[in-house]
């Protein structure tokens, strides 16, 4: 993981963008979940290892990087247990650093992508979703103007069958590739997203290509947005718990499998 703040984050993707490499730049937001996959997915943790950039999407992935390396070398157990409490009070005050969220950086490469004359492409999430994803950020607000409609922009629905079926990937392809973006925003399920940017990077005339999740729902507002005091505090999965229940089984991995991984890679590190 690249431990960069929002700003480097930033200046570090438009710098790809600006660059003379004709590669797909990959970016991954990656969040506790992500390394849960990558521990029992050799493909995966490929991905995770061989990207361009790997921001902390969370509180957890951040507290995690500074737990590793401050029980480094200790041998006692108690004294790893006790650092994970002091640790999980720092996180509830805030003070584990700042992440990177894929929201967070749709929203700001987008203004970017606007002030900057970028090609913007939307691909997945439910349909109808990326279309209306395109129509807000057109008309969004951008330092006192209102874009009008000038963002170079293109989207597909993308549909489930992307990812399996060889000739619906091959048509959103050379839909891509004759726009030519900039950015290439994914919004699939995550790990397969980034699994099938990683398969098809070499066919991809993008410059950026990023996996976002859930982010056109969340930005369109299908998905409230949790408090920003709460994302602050770590507690951005209790507010997931509350307004989509049925993300129980993901949220137990990310609360409890996560840390508990973290503290046993912990006692085999010595």
């Amino acid at each position: 993981m690249d431990l960069v703040s929002r700003k480097e984050a930033l200046r570090t993707i438009d710098k790809y963008i600006a660059g003379k490499s004709k590669e797909t730049k990959m970016v991954v937001t990656a969040y506790s979940e992500f390394y849960v996959q990558a521990a029992k997915d050799d493909v995966f943790r490929t991905i995770l290892n061989g990207s361009d950039l790997v921001v902390p999407d969370g509180v957890s992935v951040l507290a995690a990087a500074k737990y590793a390396t401050a029980v480094r070398g200790q041998r006692s157990e108690v004294s790893k247990m006790l650092y994970g409490l002091r640790l999980g009070v720092e996180i509830l005050r805030g003070r584990v650093g700042e992440t990177v969220t894929g929201v967070y950086l749709f929203e700001e490469l987008t203004k970017l992508a606007a002030e900057k004359d970028y090609k913007v492409f939307l691909l997945g999430s439910k349909p109808g979703v990326a279309k209306k994803t395109a129509e807000k950020l057109r008309i969004r607000q951008i330092g006192g103007q209102v874009d009008n409609g000038e963002l170079k922009i293109e989207w597909d629905a993308g549909e489930e069958r992307v990812g399996t079926d060889a000739k619906k990937a091959a048509e959103v392809i050379k839909k891509i590739n004759e726009f030519k973006p900039d950015l290439l925003f994914v919004a699939y399920n995550p790990v397969k997203q980034e699994k099938w940017l990683w398969e098809n990077r070499d066919r991809l005339k993008v410059r950026v290509a990023v996996g976002v999740g859930g982010t056109f729902d969340e930005f369109i507002g299908l998905v409230p947005k949790a408090p920003a005091l709460m994302e602050q505090m770590g507690l951005k999965w209790l507010w997931r718990l509350v307004t989509e229940p049925k993300r129980i089984g993901r949220i137990f991995k990310a609360v409890v499998v996560f840390p508990w991984l973290i503290f046993i890679t912990s006692l085999n590190n010595e």
